[in-house]
């Protein structure tokens, strides 16, 4: 398999549907599950069950938000990205931090769970050693390469899937109704406050975006894995849980660590305790493969944005793959594997919170600041209520957390804007979308900005666009963006004036051959739109006008008045390349929604970019 090099400094497009799904599915399935239901237990009692469904449907408006800003924006980093770009480096560089650490977090918490299960099923095994030397060995097979890593994902969410199934259908028919009573001790607080305490299991869903710069087909692949993985997530924890409830005596459940493998102890004796203790080790195996994956992303995005030092954008020459910061989040998780996760842990769910809730602003930022080569592949639906709906959610369940999250976050973002001030702010020089939006409120021409600029590159990167002569032209083309009505006559004098030097021709001979053109047939083709087309004298001669008339301009015949004009000249040895741009332009302008987007475009710049980005067959 091919993968890109150090020298180019672009990561291997690797990953397809069943490596996302598995690294956003294995990502969630772990301590959500094979610990968190009893935790969650004593807080909202068997509405526990229903905890798991309200965190599983607040987290629609964040994967809803992350699924359209990474079919736009399919860059290495993820939420950090989308973040920095739409609310600016401050912004960028606490989520940065925020998400790497919560992920290194929930990370080492994976291995301090595959440590407690070893020690179970081996008890002659020191569970923190063994977590330390496979935090190791996974950071090897990222090493890799992400190709890697995905297909060893897929294998442990395999099995992992395959015992959860079985344990379902056994589990199901084992249920004592007596155990539901009464469904919320605690009211419909004690079941929020459940939801808060495991909407971390639902964090890692939409981890997968910090790989989307490694994805094959971002537009389709991100959103496609990340509902999937949700649907059969949320069925497996409601499932699981309810089978937790249901078999477990009320004092067992309150008091075991390891509620799944207790259960199926009951189910199947010790072979369904041995069981579902392996497929809790491959659970816990899959999320610290996908964290180290995931996580290893923001320190190597933020390095490229100079948000970090530069040396942790390293990618390996041979791999294609951020080397540097993959070593380097490999070796803080297992530092944090010598600390106390309880309070990290906590930390790690309030940072979550906090991160999507600005990954929902950002897209409602984004969608408002109308740049327009902000293209998303997918689009939220119902924007901007489910958006506000998660803001909302998001805060509930952070008032649910305690004042001691809440504070020990504080000084997370004290700290990374501390970071911001020393370091960052004299290297990270760029705009961001929230610019553009408080352009829009007090007016101001930003022109085409940098932003702009690197949000076209995105698209050429995701569309995997390589420009061709056509992009040339266009790129270096006249565009003539005219308010009033005029008729063919003046238009045509209009665009000789201007094609005069790139033709090295008199205005009055272009202006002869576009009239004796327009009598032999008119090339207004259909409505709106002319393409007039001329040969000129001499060899080697070829240039391109395009031009927008807001009133139309009147070429007559029932195909006026013409608001499209692209103009072709060319000398008779490039009648062949003469061709292919009246392909090229036919091609463009018959995309859906092309006529409304050249009108909506507020400058030349927006009218360039909208033809050299629309989708289009390349010229040879």
């Amino acid at each position: 398999m091919h993968h890109q090099t150090e020298s180019n400094g672009k990561l291997s497009r690797d990953l397809g549907i069943p490596s996302l799904f598995s690294i956003a599915t294995g990502a969630m399935i772990s301590s959500g599950l094979f610990v968190l239901p009893a935790l969650a237990y004593t807080v909202a009692g068997p509405g526990v069950v229903f905890s798991y469904l309200i965190a599983a449907f607040l987290t629609i408006p964040t994967m809803l938000s992350k699924a359209e800003l990474a079919t736009a924006m399919p860059r290495a980093g993820g939420t950090y990205y989308f973040i920095d770009r739409s609310l600016g480096p401050l912004a960028g560089t606490l989520s940065g931090v925020a998400a790497w650490f919560s992920l290194s977090v929930k990370t080492a918490f994976a291995f301090v769970g595959l440590g407690i299960f070893m020690e179970f099923l081996s008890p002659g095994i020191n569970g923190r050693l063994f977590a330390m030397i496979s935090c190791a060995i996974f950071t090897a097979v990222n090493l890799r390469g992400a190709g890697h890593a995905g297909k060893t994902q897929i294998v442990l969410v395999a099995g992992l899937l395959v015992s959860l199934t079985l344990f379902a259908g056994l589990g199901l028919t084992n249920l004592s109704p007596a155990n539901f009573r009464p469904i919320a001790p605690g009211g419909f607080n004690g079941i929020l406050a459940g939801a808060a305490l495991v909407f971390v299991a639902f964090g890692g869903l939409t981890k997968v975006t910090s790989v989307s710069e490694e994805v094959k087909n971002p537009g389709r692949d991100l959103p496609v894995s990340m509902f999937l993985a949700l649907t059969v997530v949320t069925i497996l924890y409601f499932v699981s849980v309810l089978i937790c409830v249901g078999v477990l005596d009320p004092s067992v459940l309150s008091q075991t660590g390891m509620p799944i493998s207790e259960a199926a102890s009951v189910i199947a004796g010790k072979t369904g305790l041995t069981i579902m203790s392996i497929a809790a080790v491959l659970a816990f195996l899959s999320t610290a493969n996908a964290g180290i994956l995931a996580s290893a992303r923001f320190p190597f995005a933020m390095s490229r944005d100079h948000l970090l030092p530069a040396g942790l954008s390293g990618i390996s020459r041979k791999k294609g793959v951020p080397w540097v910061s993959i070593v380097l989040t490999g070796v803080i998780i297992i530092l944090l594997l010598l600390l106390d996760f309880t309070h990290l842990v906590k930390l790690a769910s309030t940072m979550m919170l906090i991160l999507f809730m600005f990954v929902n602003i950002s897209l409602i930022v984004m969608r408002e600041s109308r740049i327009h080569t902000y293209k998303p592949e997918f689009k939220s639906p119902g924007y901007p209520w489910i958006q506000l709906l998660g803001i909302a959610g998001m805060l509930v369940l952070l008032a649910k957390l305690g004042q001691s999250a809440l504070t020990a976050s504080l000084f997370v973002i004290v700290g990374g804007t501390i970071w911001y001030f020393i370091y960052t702010r004299k290297r990270a020089q760029r705009e961001y979308a929230l610019l553009h939006l408080t352009a829009r409120v007090f007016p101001r021409e930003l022109g085409r900005t940098g932003l702009v600029k690197e949000l076209a590159q995105v698209l050429r990167d995701r569309d995997h666009i390589t420009e061709d002569r056509f992009d040339d032209l266009v790129s270096e083309a006249v565009i003539l963006d005219i308010e009033k009505a005029i008729d063919m006559k003046e238009f045509f004098r209009m665009a000789s004036d201007n094609l005069e030097g790139s033709l090295c021709l008199e205005s009055n001979e272009i202006d002869r051959l576009l009239l004796e053109r327009e009598n032999d047939s008119s090339t207004a083709l259909r409505k709106g739109l002319a393409i007039p087309h001329i040969i000129v004298p001499g060899p080697g001669k070829f240039s391109v006008l395009l031009a927008r008339c807001r009133e139309g301009v009147d070429f007559g015949g029932e195909n006026s008045p013409v608001r499209m004009i692209f103009v072709l000249a060319g000398s008779m040895d490039e009648r062949t390349f003469h061709l292919r741009a009246l392909m090229a332009i036919a091609e463009i302008t018959s995309s859906p929604d092309f006529d409304s987007n050249w009108l909506k475009c507020r400058n030349i710049d927006e009218l360039r970019d909208l033809v050299l980005l629309t989708k289009r067959r390349r010229l040879e």
